[in-house]
């Protein structure tokens, strides 16, 4: 028995919405290039689409179209994806059939039916309306016969955009196609979308009945984010307690839109992957309900913790416990999107703009470049929601969190879940009641065991050429980044050279190597020059000095300095040609201050990295007892480990 409906029928006297609390437009060249496919070498029979569950939207009243239609205006709960696909695709599909006057009426029929149509007073009715997102973007540029000049705000409209381009495409006639031929193509397409697309059709009466559908889905293997499944459970949950209906409408409401707005956070920091939600999830978990990782079993544990069975006399007190894990939820969505993305437009919004907010978009975007931040983003996250209005104890903690990265994972080469069960403890601990001065000497205790404090002594005062901190080195680029910064700050300046284009470029694009990598003799009478090299260092000095840091600078112009002698390198300031002098880095023009480049003068400007260092990541210990603290005792999960490489930008 078939039980599916035609897309007509689906499309029949309703308008839909895709609600905020669900994400934006997800499919990507893949999703969009199979559903053509399938299209295209589509034969006779029905072919099912999917399932479609919708949901009256509660208390809108009827839209009239011109002719009198009256459209219901509905949520779609799930089937988004397919159903803004299809849309494209007719959208694209009517420009196209308007090229041929014998197709302009079905084009237009198809944008009457599945487009936009007239309504009251000649405003438009759209019959798909995306969330608050995209929908505006949807309707200026990619719905409209002429499209507006507005940029994808957010990555699903530039899916959007990336579809209907690839949709276009598709539609385009084949070399040589006849126009004859290319017309009944596009409307033999129509007849398969219109006639053989068949959906499978739910249809709820409260947004609470939304989690039972879903309940049964996943049993059937439904594949959801585990976002989506969190949310479902809860309004699982809110469909079976038995209390009043004014509280459980209540519920569902607060979880919708508690779910809207981690949504609209996560894609405006550029988080919208299920990676990303996966890990709010666990992060929000950990400072929360349980700090100890290994326990966090996604959905299994929200619905152990929240459980009907659990709560079978407590029905009143378990509508309060989903209402508050939501809201909760939502709130900490902001504490990690700014973490994880503290350079977006709004991050830290709640901070005062001179100060606080600055100093946090600072120092959180260099604990990111640092590589290292799942460790400390629940403590971050529980800081900012234990004390919102003392924004100055965040700054502090993240400083406190980027010297300890920097100190441990960088210079320590810990592995990069050394210390991680601690800082989860911590943030538990914090999250629950631990005052600010207990956390601080926490964090201490935790970091401050005798081999990383010998590790960063053994590096901040080397004497002599390290093999364990040269061109390698996983800090390296962080490290002379950081110089930059100091240099540029003494003359009152920043850095001419944006972090992010040196963390895209390569070791090899970004790293001088003042004493070159070669300085070997070679007939050519072009590399006379390396001679000087020659007379300042035996073969025996350039291995041991060539990768040491003092030797090592920040650049733009790597392949134009080449081996070439210093007195080329270093250049003249005013000159015309690319040199030392004259270049982008205020450490190249430091270097240019030299009058040549022998052992001493890569062990002396060694001397002054690290005399800077000693100071720019101090850290004072003189508070700590070795004794650990109040609910973040180290266990063997805390041992170190091997070292981390390098990761990328924030």
């Amino acid at each position: 028995m078939d039980n599916t409906l035609p897309l007509p029928d689906i499309f029949h006297k309703r308008v839909f919405r895709v609600p905020d609390y669900q994400r934006g437009y997800a499919w990507e060249k893949e999703q969009v290039g199979e559903f053509l496919d399938d299209l295209y070498f589509l034969g006779p029979r029905h072919h099912y689409t999917g399932t479609v569950v919708l949901c009256q939207v509660p208390d809108a009243l009827p839209r009239r179209g011109a002719d009198g239609t009256n459209y219901v205006e509905t949520h779609i709960v799930d089937g988004q994806q397919r159903l803004t696909t299809v849309v494209l695709l007719l959208n694209e599909l009517s420009r196209a059939l308007e090229d041929y006057p014998d197709c302009a009426d079905l084009a237009q029929g198809i944008r009457n039916n599945y487009i936009e149509t007239k309504g009251k007073g000649g405003a438009t009715v759209y019959k798909l309306s995306l969330n608050e997102d995209t929908d505006k973007f949807f309707k200026a540029s990619i719905l409209r016969k002429k499209p507006g000049i507005e940029r994808p705000p957010v990555r699903s409209a530039e899916r959007l955009w990336e579809a209907k381009a690839q949709i276009a495409k598709f539609l385009e006639p084949l070399d040589g196609e006849s126009d004859l031929d290319h017309q009944a193509e596009l409307t033999d397409l129509y007849d398969k979308v219109a006639e053989r697309l068949h959906f499978n059709l739910y249809e709820v009466h409260e947004e609470a009945e939304v989690g039972v559908i879903f309940e049964v889905m996943n049993d059937r293997g439904k594949q959801l984010t585990n976002l989506e499944k969190v949310k479902n459970y809860l309004l699982y949950a809110a469909s079976s307690l038995d209390v009043d209906k004014a509280a459980r409408d209540d519920l569902v409401k607060a979880v919708n839109k508690a779910w809207a707005e981690i949504l609209r956070n996560l894609m405006a920091a550029g988080l919208g992957s299920s990676a990303n939600e996966d890990q709010l999830l666990q992060m929000h978990w950990i400072k929360q309900h349980d700090p100890q990782a290994k326990n966090w079993a996604g959905v299994k544990s929200v619905k152990r913790m929240f459980g009907l069975r659990e709560h079978a006399e407590k029905h009143d007190e378990l509508l309060s416990k989903l209402r508050w894990y939501a809201e909760d939820l939502c709130e900490s969505s902001v504490a990690f999107c700014d973490a994880r993305n503290p350079r977006r437009d709004g991050a830290f919004g709640a901070f005062p703009p001179e100060g606080a907010r600055k100093d946090a978009r600072y120092w959180s975007a260099k604990l990111l470049r640092i590589g290292v931040i799942r460790t400390f983003l629940p403590l971050l996250m529980a800081a900012r929601q234990r004390w919102p209005s003392e924004p100055q104890k965040y700054v502090e903690l993240v400083k406190l969190c980027e010297a300890f990265a920097f100190r441990t994972y960088r210079v320590g080469r810990a592995i990069s879940t050394y210390r991680e069960p601690a800082m989860f403890r911590l943030a538990y601990a914090v999250a629950h009641g631990m005052e600010f001065d207990e956390a601080v000497r926490a964090m201490k205790n935790a970091y401050g065991e005798g081999w990383a404090r010998r590790a960063f002594a053994a590096f901040a005062n080397a004497g002599d050429p390290s093999p364990d901190y040269g061109y390698e080195w996983g800090g390296l680029r962080y490290f002379l980044y950081e110089y930059e910064e100091h240099l540029a700050a003494e003359k009152g300046a920043s850095p001419d050279v944006p972090w992010q284009e040196v963390a895209r470029a390569g070791l090899k694009d970004t790293i001088e190597h003042v004493l070159p990598q070669y300085i070997g003799n070679r007939p050519n009478p072009a590399f006379e020059h390396e001679k000087d090299w020659q007379k300042w260092f035996t073969a025996a000095e350039h291995a041991e000095y060539v990768h040491d840091i003092g030797n090592l600078a920040l650049t733009k112009w790597n392949p134009w300095y080449s081996n070439k002698a210093f007195r080329d390198k270093k250049g003249a300031f005013g000159s015309e040609e690319k040199c030392y002098a004259e270049a982008p880095f205020y450490q190249e023009t430091e270097i240019a201050k030299q009058n040549d480049w022998t052992k001493e003068s890569i062990n002396a400007r060694r001397a002054k990295l690290l005399a800077w260092a000693r100071e720019r990541w101090a850290v004072d210990f003189s508070d700590v007892d070795g004794a650990g603290a109040r609910g973040i005792e180290p266990d063997d999960d805390d041992a170190a480990g091997d070292e981390v490489t390098e990761e990328g930008a924030d």
